[in-house]
């Protein structure tokens, strides 16, 4: 599918053949309630099957979670990008990755944690992990769905954590603490700017090019210090934290600077805590022991490396605080099921 910049909105408003089907349907049942039934036992149920379209009363349940593994179908796939599909019957949903939408024309009803919220033309909302949402579209807008890896922001946003802004606090929130129903939503109203990358981006994803995945890692970091740079000050945020006292972005930010020879000792000396308590604390304000975050770091670490230089796996070992390459392989295996091999090839050319 090759998309013209020059033509984008022109495609993004003609309806697919999947609309088309959503749209027919609700008109029947709007329209013509009293023969709905009979309409929906003469659709094609084998081209339902096969475009996995979602009716609901032939379905009883529609994926009300979804799994990275489920959704993502290979290992170098970090994004996912499409058009909502308007006219698509609403279902209450969450899943394992971030999403964010972006009203590219007309409005939606975004509805989050049983609030409704209407959105304008240039409403951005990201929605982290294990949030219970669903977008409703009945009219011609366009709605831009992204979907993101957790793990990519892990290894590619981190960035934006050395900053003390509104991100970062959100990212540290949703990415360590075991917190649920958080949202941020901007309003960039007719920021050119944002509206021109996000089309970069779907253009870059449909076009399959030789190392577009990594390409799309860069458009997405250039997007969100775009959005942060221009519209900080223009959001709505609902941050549902049981510990907001905790300065946990700058235990993360530490572990990020010094994860090269940390010690869960050494770390609780840094902040003036005795080592049981550090520990306890970092388990129950992030979910995860000192020794996974510190392994997690070191092996996003080794993954950048692995894709974005021809250092030796030795060299990179050393570089990330392991020893032992042997023992760095059987870690990053079990991490990734591939030898840091495996994943260089995979992904260098990705």
């Amino acid at each position: 599918m090759k998309i013209i910049k020059e033509k984008f909105k022109d495609f993004m408003l003609s309806y697919t053949e999947d609309e088309l089907f959503y749209r027919r349907l609700y008109e029947a049942e709007q329209k013509h309630p009293e023969t709905f039934a009979q309409y929906v036992h003469s659709l094609d149920k084998n081209f339902i099957e096969r475009r996995q379209l979602y009716v609901p009363v032939l379905h009883d349940t529609w994926f009300p979670y979804i799994s990275e593994n489920d959704f993502f179908q290979t290992n170098t796939q970090n994004i996912y990008i499409a058009k909502h599909n308007r006219y698509s019957p609403v279902y209450l949903h969450e899943h394992e990755f971030y999403e964010f939408f972006y009203v590219y024309t007309g409005s939606c009803i975004n509805t989050i944690k049983g609030k409704e919220q209407t959105c304008q033309t240039g409403d951005l909302c990201i929605i982290p992990p294990n949030t219970k949402h669903s977008i409703a579209v009945f009219d011609d807008s366009v709605i831009i769905n992204v979907m993101i890896k957790s793990g990519t922001f892990h290894g590619t946003f981190f960035e934006l954590f050395t900053n003390n802004n509104v991100l970062s606090h959100f990212f540290s929130h949703t990415l360590y603490e075991k917190t649920e129903n958080n949202y941020l939503l901007f309003h960039t109203q007719s920021d050119h700017v944002i509206r021109s990358l996000l089309e970069d981006i779907y253009i870059e994803y449909y076009g399959h090019k030789k190392y577009s995945n990594s390409l799309l890692d860069s458009y997405l970091l250039t997007f969100w210090v775009i959005l942060l740079r221009h519209h900080e000050n223009h959001l709505e945020s609902f941050l549902n934290t049981t510990h907001p006292h905790l300065a946990v972005l700058d235990i993360l930010n530490y572990f990020q600077a010094n994860f090269m020879d940390i010690t869960l000792s050494s770390a609780a000396e840094h902040f003036g805590f005795s080592v049981p308590h550090f520990s306890k604390l970092v388990k129950d304000h992030t979910g995860k022991t000192f020794v996974q975050l510190i392994r997690d770091i070191r092996l996003e670490k080794a993954c950048r490396a692995l894709k974005t230089t021809n250092l030796s796996i030795s060299s990179i070992c050393e570089i990330i605080g392991y020893m032992n390459p042997e023992h760095f392989n059987r870690i990053f295996k079990k991490a990734y099921h591939m030898t840091p091999s495996e994943y260089r090839r995979i992904h260098k050319y990705g």
